[in-house]
């Protein structure tokens, strides 16, 4: 397990604090760690995000910075109407605090962003489903309160992304497998269980 210096909550009541969980039957946990532990591959997986790459630091090491920014949602034109220029897309800058392959987790800070948040600390984990096959995503946060946002929103902001990246972790494990009963010796080159991705 690797730690950042501790820029981490202390022991606090958060005023917003909760978790949002996605199942994927199709996957055991070890297949989704191994698509979604790359700290700076987010915009394989999260629909909304358009782009995610190095801002600093060692790549995925703790204490390295992530820039993230958003997809733009262009705006629709009324009848016979000039449709407005898209808005800015959402960013972030996010800080790699700590990095568990072992019980599949990592855990970041939110830092300067353009979305009103404050203080904002997340955890990312992949753990096995109670049942007996599959995994679950799960999406951990405590913050701040954002102004002009009902803690609601940003729940449910958070579940329609873990919902996107659990439907594209089943599309792409589905696939992977079919392709191994299809081409075993080939596929099997392709399909690679390790920290960072199944090739995409």
């Amino acid at each position: 397990m690797a730690t950042a210096t501790e820029s981490s909550p202390a022991r606090r009541a958060w005023e917003w604090e909760g978790k949002v969980v996605s199942p994927v039957p199709a996957a055991t946990a070890d297949e989704a760690w191994a698509l979604l532990s790359d700290f700076l591959a987010f915009h394989r997986w999260h629909p909304r995000v358009a782009a995610c790459r190095l801002a600093s630091g060692t790549p995925r090491a703790p204490g390295c910075v992530r820039y993230c920014e958003g997809t733009v949602i262009p705006a629709a034109a009324g009848d016979g109407a000039v449709a407005a220029p898209p808005p800015p897309p959402d960013w972030a800058h996010e800080t790699l605090l700590e990095y568990d392959a072992e019980r599949r987790f990592f855990r970041y800070e939110m830092n300067d962003n353009n979305m009103g948040f404050g203080i904002f600390f997340a955890t990312f984990r992949v753990a096995p489903a109670a049942g007996p096959s599959g995994c679950e995503l799960r999406w951990e946060f405590q913050c701040e309160p954002v102004r002009g946002t009902p803690k609601e929103a940003l729940v449910a902001r958070l579940q329609a992304g873990l919902d996107g990246m659990a439907e594209r972790v089943t599309d792409h494990v589905m696939a992977a497998r079919a392709a191994v009963a299809g081409a075993p010796e080939a596929a099997a080159a392709e399909l690679k269980l390790d920290n960072y991705s199944i090739a995409v």
